[in-house]
């Protein structure tokens, strides 16, 4: 199990608690009952919801109670599989990427995430993101340990997160991190450039652009903008339109 120190656990809080007010903009608008949700990539291993952090290494979720930043309290920790990747707050729910699946955890008790449901898949490492309905996931084989074969976008319908069932795979050359703004999803395909999808459909992504010329790693969309992690800096776009993001500046490593 990986150890973070108290002061590292101190200040990562304190950081995320200057965003905690906003979630990642898929959740936000759809979620007001969750509008404390700390603003996270796809790739994240932790995220806030309301006065809980959540925190996965390789095998395990912690979860501590940061109703007082200054004392922070681990009130559980549960082994939930192997290698654990990534994890990703919508709602009254965690959906927690692996090597091999998705797990989809309930927040009745923020104290005690409750596994609800899971999918498995060949093995591969898989960012998600998620809407009332939909769960998106990028498989890939590359840059990674995990073993994968394909290079996908999987749409799972998880109306009954009990069983997400898999509805439609979408081919794609080196997919990762992905976000969700309103109707649109964008997917980081690294020197193949960001792809935005149109989501209108739910399961059925209608590909409409690829922004070129950067290596995009993750995405968040935050208050009307898309902050994009390159390898080397970050760059934003304007959502004003979501499907035609329009470039606001770039930062440099």
């Amino acid at each position: 199990m990986k150890i973070i120190l108290p002061g590292r656990l101190l200040l990562l809080m304190i950081i995320l608690a200057v965003i905690a007010s906003c979630s990642k903009d898929g959740n936000s608008e759809a979620a007001p009952d969750t509008a404390n949700n700390g603003a996270g990539g796809s790739l994240a291993r932790y995220t806030i919801v309301g006065d809980y952090l959540y925190l996965v290494d390789d095998y395990n979720l912690d979860v501590y109670d940061c109703h007082d930043l200054a004392n922070p309290v681990r009130k559980s920790s549960q082994q939930i599989g192997f290698g654990i990747e990534t994890i990703y707050p919508f709602r009254d729910k965690l959906f927690i990427g692996s090597s091999n699946g998705m797990y989809v955890y309930s927040l009745e008790d923020p104290t005690a995430p409750k596994l609800e449901g899971s999918v498995t898949h060949v093995r591969a490492c898989d960012p998600v993101v998620a809407n009332d309905s939909a769960a998106y996931v990028t498989l890939r084989n590359f840059g990674t340990t995990c073993g994968g074969s394909e290079n996908v976008l999987n749409v799972y319908d998880v109306k009954n997160v009990q069983n997400p069932r898999l509805v439609r795979t979408v081919t794609m050359k080196s997919p990762g991190g992905l976000g969700i703004h309103r109707s649109a999803l964008y997917v980081c395909e690294g020197q193949n450039g960001l792809t935005v999808f149109d989501i209108s459909k739910g399961y059925e992504p209608v590909e409409i652009r690829t922004l070129k010329g950067k290596d995009y790693q993750d995405v968040i969309p935050y208050n009307g903008l898309l902050i994009c992690h390159l390898s080397d800096g970050i760059c934003f776009y304007d959502l004003s339109d979501p499907l035609h993001p329009v470039e606001y500046g770039t930062v440099k490593n």
